[in-house]
């Protein structure tokens, strides 16, 4: 029989039996996913290169203003508005007067023109404007410059971005590198151990002189310091990777893009464009074959930019040697009271019209020297223009050279590779049943560590290379040798 507290509950229970299940709060994760896109996007303004670059854009454009400004000055009077007094602390027409024996006059009876020389006092209300209506040429000339040192800084940044695009690239391609060289580190421990596993139950099953498991011994202690610079090597390039994305470091990456994205026959259909960003249709562009020299790469477009900056500023050097045409314009209300508290008047009016023709004359030499200057910096971005010409055309042949190398190398690798696992795989066979020595077990293993590796290097080095060539156009240009 059922007791009256349970047949109290029992509502209460069915009740709570068709309640919503209560969401479960999630655990943090325990690693981080990235992939080589979300790198690349990660890639913000707060990179201090990125920053600089961008604060050098910011004041080219402010040069630029200013120099706007100052041609808009020309088209533009300058106006200004001024309210003065002064008093005379001894007026030289009293003590003339004074000194000639003429008695002095009342100050009610002084006529209008007398006033202006006997006052001690004068209040000025002035509206002022200036205008140059030609100065030589040199704003435009400034303005000239100033939209050139835009131009190339802006380009500039482009170049720095793709350049740590690549770099992006790079960092990650190197932890995948370690990461795998890190596994066949692993493996071939575990192998080792494998080894030196069986080599112990064939010494106990008397198939096996007892001295093999020394020797299987010595050859799995000789492994560990391998994985050991295999796990340092991995720790400093995550960390380079975390630095350069700003990525917290309690968390371990998890790498979702795969170390060899060309090796998928899907990805390299008509317009495909794999994670990299390079298309293989770009395979018989100019870049690839080595013709000549593309004309869109910004590193020759900002060279230009700099050489039209350089003659501007030579433009504007010598150009301050050409005469400059000043026109001013001031009225004036101007009240002569001979008490000083007075502010009420009369006031008269007084207007001013000016026009000025100046030629500098340069008896120093201080503005035939900037002339020479300007034209030797003009004269040093024409030169640097021309070896940029040169350096393009050199590093598209490189770059076609190592992308034709670097595919070829892992080619062979791969092949290498696989041939090396079968190898491994029969040696260790062979050696299991007693048909192979225990030499030629590890030489199939050190030339299986050897083919891994190999490959690991070839896929980075390709990856590299591919992420190269896919922003060539928007890289600077390599450091010129000496």
């Amino acid at each position: 029989m059922r007791s009256p507290m349970f047949r109290l509950l029992l509502p209460a229970l069915l009740a709570a039996s068709h309640l919503p299940a209560q969401p479960q709060t999630s655990a943090a994760p325990d690693s981080l996913s990235i992939t080589l896109t979300d790198a690349l996007a990660r890639l913000s303004a707060r990179e201090p290169r990125l920053a600089t670059a961008s604060a050098l854009r910011d004041v080219a454009r402010a040069a630029r203003g200013e120099a706007l400004s100052a041609r808009r000055n020309r088209l533009l009077p300058v106006v200004s508005a001024g309210y003065g007094t002064q008093r005379l602390a001894q007026n030289q027409f009293v003590e003339i007067g004074r000194r000639a024996g003429i008695p002095p006059v009342p100050a009610d009876q002084l006529d209008p023109f007398a006033r202006v020389f006997a006052s001690p006092n004068t209040r000025t209300a002035s509206l002022n404007a200036a205008i140059r209506p030609f100065d030589g040429g040199v704003a435009s000339a400034n303005v000239d410059a100033a939209r050139a040192g835009v131009q190339a800084a802006t380009l500039a940044q482009s170049q720095l971005r793709a350049a740590l695009e690549t770099e992006v690239v790079a960092r990650y391609a190197d932890v995948q590198l370690q990461r795998r060289l890190r596994d066949v580190a692993d493996s071939a421990l575990a192998q080792a151990q494998r080894t030196l596993a069986v080599t112990r139950q064939a010494v106990a099953q008397g198939r096996t002189p007892e001295f093999e498991i020394w020797r299987v011994e010595a050859d799995v202690q000789a492994l560990r310091p391998a994985r050991i610079d295999a796990d340092r090597q991995l720790q400093l390039a995550d960390l380079a990777l975390r630095q350069l994305l700003d990525l917290p470091g309690g968390t371990p990456l998890r790498l979702e893009s795969p170390a060899e994205p060309w090796s998928d026959s899907s990805a390299t259909g008509s317009g495909a464009t794999d994670s990299l960003g390079f298309s293989p249709l770009a395979a018989s562009s100019s870049s690839a074959t080595g013709t000549a020299p593309r004309t869109s790469r910004l590193a020759l477009r900002e060279l230009d930019a700099r050489t039209e900056e350089a003659a501007a500023r030579h433009r504007a050097a010598w150009r301050a040697l050409l005469p400059v045409l000043d026109v001013t314009l001031s009225h004036q209300r101007l009240a002569y009271p001979l008490r000083g508290g007075n502010w009420g008047g009369p006031y008269y009016q007084n207007t001013l019209v000016g026009v000025s023709l100046s030629l500098p004359l340069d008896l120093t030499g201080a503005t035939t020297a900037r002339i020479e200057s300007a034209a030797a910096s003009e004269r040093l971005a024409q030169a640097q223009r021309r070896a940029a010409e040169r350096q393009n055309e050199l590093e598209q042949t490189d770059l076609a050279l190592q992308r034709h190398a670097s595919r070829a190398a892992w080619q062979a690798a791969v092949a290498g590779a696989a041939s090396a696992d079968k190898a491994l795989r029969v040696a260790q066979a062979r050696h299991d049943v007693g048909r192979a020595s225990l030499l030629e077990l590890q030489d199939a293993r050190l030339t299986w560590q050897q083919a891994m590796a190999t490959r690991a290097r070839a896929a980075r080095d390709r990856t590299v290379i591919e992420a190269r060539a896919a922003r060539f156009d928007r890289l600077p240009l390599l450091p010129l040798q000496p």
